[in-house]
């Protein structure tokens, strides 16, 4: 949920696993392999339930090797964590890029409207760099084995896909 005190921590993990071309999912499955066209995770954050989600877009002949992928990727997530590495081109990628947020009225209107909705403070703006940056490989490796959880991973698979039973 956006108010869990490890929200930040679960955004910049995510970040890690999967957001934009150098995400572990991206890197394995769509760079080293070309299984997918696109594959990306995302949190959910609603008014009563929080949900880590992800999407991926493949032929229905990949299929089948792309979700062993993400079921690797997720499971050494929650087995080792994050790296020194990851951590550091995280924080520099998501601080960054965060100005470049705002580069019109309208979307300062929408980012504004999007901080009261999630009841975030009114020095968010100003602050929201540093949260980031205060957040430890030990932070996301704890969150990881709270958050990251194998069996509970599940797939909506829409298509013809092969070497997939039903379940």
């Amino acid at each position: 949920m956006r108010d869990d005190p490890d929200y930040i921590a679960a955004y910049v993990m995510n970040h890690i696993m999967g957001t934009g071309f150098t995400s572990r999912l991206n890197q394995e499955i769509r760079e080293k392999r070309g299984l997918t066209y696109g594959v990306s995770s995302f949190l959910a954050p609603y008014d009563r339930a929080g949900l880590y989600m992800g999407a991926m877009s493949s032929s229905n002949e990949n299929i089948a090797e792309a979700i062993d992928l993400i079921r690797l990727e997720w499971a050494k997530m929650a087995d080792n964590g994050v790296t020194n590495e990851e951590l550091e081109a995280a924080q520099k990628y998501l601080t960054g890029s965060y100005p470049l947020r705002f580069d019109s009225n309208g979307a300062i209107a929408s980012i504004l409207a999007g901080l009261q909705f999630a009841n975030l403070p009114i020095d968010y703006i100003a602050t929201r760099n540093d949260l980031v940056n205060a957040i430890t490989v030990e932070d996301i490796n704890r969150v990881a084995s709270r958050l990251v959880q194998p069996d509970k991973l599940h797939f909506v698979i829409v298509g013809q896909p092969e070497g997939i039973a039903a379940r």
